[in-house]
């Protein structure tokens, strides 16, 4: 993600007008991506995991905001979105429309990511472009920020429901060594929320010592199961040697 203290050149050159003639300003009517990820700090790129979300959609909303003046009409903005890997409809739905409503100065478009099974195993990525037409301009094309340039025109969404490391609140020590396929079992089975494994206020001591009797408890069923030729959980073993899964 890109870093801060920064300054629209573009608005610079708009501000530096003197006061006594304002005209510049008020003749410039243009839009651009405007995304932060914290105080000051304006970003051009998001990274989206399923991994802690119970629901299979994510709404991304994606802001785009005016440089000039408000109108007392609704205008539409010109966004196209592209993937080399991801499928409208399939990985992402879109707005029938975008447009700018009368009297405000900025509006989000809602991007609605869709979870699949092939994000296990490729992350995904979705392009979105700004572009003028009949009612904006691109007055602004990027943001200078400490030794960095972002992009206000181009706005790039991946997605993925993969781990990158174990959440905040596992401990191996307690539930033993960290996959997805266990936490996504421990999830299912337990009821838990998945983004409760970012809270260690949330998954206690306590609450981890009950997740590895109880998913243990669980398995060795699963197991027994299995030996007497009954239906069983697949997910209770290990894909690759069959073993079933530990939890302590």
């Amino acid at each position: 993600m890109k870093k801060i203290y920064y300054i629209l050149s573009s608005l610079i050159l708009l501000t530096s007008c003197q006061e006594r003639d304002p005209a510049p300003f008020q003749d410039v009517t243009g839009v651009y991506f405007n995304n932060t990820s914290g105080a000051m700090t304006v970003t051009d790129s998001l990274d989206v995991t399923f991994v802690y979300e119970a629901s299979d959609q994510v709404e991304v909303p994606v802001k785009v905001q005016l440089l000039g003046r408000a109108s007392d009409q609704d205008r539409p903005i010109d966004i196209t979105v592209s993937s080399d890997n991801a499928e409208e409809g399939v990985d992402y739905v879109l707005p029938d429309a975008v447009v700018l409503p009368a009297g405000v100065s900025s509006t989000d478009y809602i991007v609605t990511l869709k979870r699949t099974e092939a994000l296990k195993a490729e992350k995904k990525m979705i392009l979105l472009q700004i572009h003028a037409n009949e009612h904006f301009d691109l007055p602004v094309g990027h943001i200078v920020q400490v030794a960095d340039t972002v992009s206000t025109l181009e706005y790039r969404i991946y997605f993925s429901d993969m781990f990158t490391k174990a959440p905040a609140a596992w401990d191996e020590n307690l539930v033993g060594e960290f996959t997805q396929q266990k936490f996504e079992l421990i999830c299912r089975v337990l009821g838990i929320d998945p983004g409760d494994f970012n809270d260690p206020g949330v998954i206690t001591l306590a609450k981890l010592l009950y997740i590895s009797a109880e998913m243990t408890a669980y398995v060795e069923g699963e197991v027994e199961k299995k030996n007497a030729g009954q239906a069983y959980d697949e997910d209770a073993f290990d894909p690759r040697t069959g073993e079933p899964l530990t939890f302590r």
